[in-house]
């Protein structure tokens, strides 16, 4: 089913005052964590651009398989994602399960779950969520797990997407945190920041929620701050002919400043429309480093057509009108650039808002890293590699492409993000459940073209459609993070289990992989995702080109 559910009760007031808050002081005075600071980063995406204050871990609870253990050993691809939970406890006379704990100071980010329990597609009620906050006693929070995530319980700011909620509105804490379910835990993830020991954190009270509720945390994309008046247009029409000579520059205004928001439309004469989505590159250079490097449609979510998608940071219109709105700032030079891989002119306009802004000890340049497609064979199960980065920053944003020949299910995979000396100690500091859980919706059911939709912050871009409503075809899925963004402060690897479902695992089953991560981080941080510009000349992968492989694979084998 395509649903967005989109939270009721937006005040107008509590916009207005949040903009008032935005124009008085973009920075946060102090190391306090209150609701309003969590607020502030839906509401200025400047915000994001610098390191966080104060400082916090990224960590995440969820229902991933107890017999993954450690990388290499056995278990590690185990499958049943939906077991997990810490330990079972007795309070009250009754059993409860815990899923997540902390000690310290930290704040729930994201929280997620199927609407259905335990395979049953009809119950969307399932056992109560108990957040015990700060030791108590009583929970904060105690009904349905699925009906909260819905937007139908205490948070009226979740959404439904396929089969699934999610819930990005922040629950602080300032001692501890407990969650536990009243009945065997089904399928969840929360992720959650941890603070260091000291970080005054003001605690989400009982007398709070209700207001809690009506201040939503729901981007609008058409909100700005008085800065509006600050901001300057670079407005050009561009016709870029193919080959080495295939460029177009841009030089921005020398710095500190940033580029605001930017908008790319191609001319629907195209003769290749599609092919320029994949043959048109942007490249984007900050302070003397290429930061951006990446098909324009791959970062829209459209390496293969149009897709329409309507985010927090980007969004591709009816009209063919892609926007991105992540702030990216430069101290002294910037330059944009679009480059022809292809084999026809390519025509259209780019729009780029920019405005003079501070460069401090603490700004982070924007990052887009592109990983080519890859195709692989459904065994052995691997780790797929979306990208490594050596230096200091945080992840905000990633979106995946899997082709898939059959009509069957492509997403089993689980995410397994290692932060800083996780990837030496064998273990991630994420370990998800499954691909689609990741990107906010669910499994019960191979999708069909009706379970495709956007939301704020997860979307379920495309579901293949070719021969018929299945997942033949091509699958594009995509997160942003704002609360849930990860810092790193010396490495982060990411990967995602290329695992399809049972039926789709032999050797010679073939799939086809793309990915592209969104990330910010300090002046001089390297990633494992340098553009070899030949890949861009090449098409983009197809089916063709999987069952050529899989029938290389069925010849070699024979």
């Amino acid at each position: 089913m395509r649903v967005q559910f989109i939270a009721a009760f937006l005040l107008f007031l509590f916009h207005a005052c949040i903009a008032t808050a935005a124009r008085e002081d973009t920075r946060p005075a102090s190391q306090k964590v209150t609701l309003m600071s969590l607020r502030m980063p839906f509401f200025d995406n400047e915000l994001q651009t610098l390191l966080p204050e104060p400082e916090y871990k990224s960590l995440q609870a969820s229902s991933y398989n107890r017999a993954s253990i450690k990388r290499g050993e056995p278990g590690w691809f185990a499958d049943s994602d939906g077991t997990g939970f810490i330990r079972v406890e007795e309070n009250n006379g009754h059993k409860e399960w815990v899923i997540m704990e902390h000690d310290g100071p930290g704040c729930i980010t994201h929280m997620w779950t199927p609407f259905f329990y335990n395979g049953n597609l009809n119950d969307h009620i399932g056992p109560n969520i108990r957040i015990y906050l700060d030791g108590a006693k009583e929970p904060l929070i105690d009904e349905s797990f699925i009906q909260l995530t819905l937007c139908r319980g205490s948070f009226n700011a979740a959404q439904q997407t396929a089969r699934a909620g999610v819930c990005d509105l922040p629950v602080p804490f300032g001692r501890s945190c407990k969650i536990t379910m009243t009945g065997r835990p089904f399928y969840y993830i929360i992720n959650y920041r941890a603070y260091r020991a000291g970080t005054e954190v003001t605690t989400l009270l009982r007398r709070d929620l209700r207001s809690h509720m009506l201040q939503v945390v729901n981007f609008d994309p058409n909100w700005r701050h008085t800065w509006e008046s600050t901001i300057q247009p670079l407005d050009q029409f561009f016709r870029i002919i193919p080959g080495p000579t295939g460029i177009v520059k841009y030089v921005l205004p020398e710095g500190p400043a940033c580029v605001w928001d930017f908008t790319i439309q191609f001319n629907k004469q195209i003769r290749n429309y599609d092919a320029a989505l994949r043959s048109l590159v942007i490249r984007m250079t900050f302070d003397e480093e290429v930061t951006v490097e990446c098909p324009v449609g791959d970062f829209f979510c459209c390496p293969d057509s149009l897709h329409p998608l309507k985010m927090a940071y980007r969004t591709v219109d009816a009209e063919g009108r892609m926007t991105c709105r992540w702030v990216m700032p430069w101290k002294s030079r910037a330059t944009v650039e679009l480059i022809n891989r292809g084999t026809d002119v390519i025509t259209g306009n780019i729009h780029v808002n920019y405005r003079h802004s501070d460069w401090s000890e603490k700004t982070m340049h924007f990052h887009a890293s592109w990983h080519p497609d890859e195709i692989l064979p459904g065994t052995p199960i691997v780790d797929w590699n979306l990208i490594t980065i050596q230096g200091k920053g945080v992840i905000v944003g990633d979106a995946l492409t899997v082709l898939n020949p059959t009509q069957g299910w492509w997403g089993e995979g689980d995410e397994k993000i290692y932060v800083d000396g996780a990837w030496d100690a064998g273990f991630p500091t994420q370990f998800g459940t499954g691909t689609e859980d990741y990107y906010g919706w669910a499994g019960g059911v191979v999708p069909t073209r009706a379970d495709e939709f956007s939301t704020s912050y997860v979307a379920n871009v495309r579901v293949g459609g070719v021969d018929g409503n299945g997942t033949r075809g091509y699958n594009i899925c995509t997160r942003e993070r704002v609360l849930d963004a990860i810092p790193f402060n010396s490495s982060l690897h990411f990967d995602m289990e290329a695992s399809a479902g049972v039926d789709q695992r032999a050797p010679t089953d073939m799939l086809g992989y793309s990915a592209v991560v969104f990330w910010y981080a300090l002046p001089g941080a390297t990633c494992n995702r340098t553009m070899n510009m030949n890949e861009t000349a090449a098409p983009i992968m197809t089916l063709d080109d999987l069952a050529r492989r899989a029938n290389a694979a069925r010849a070699k084998s024979r």
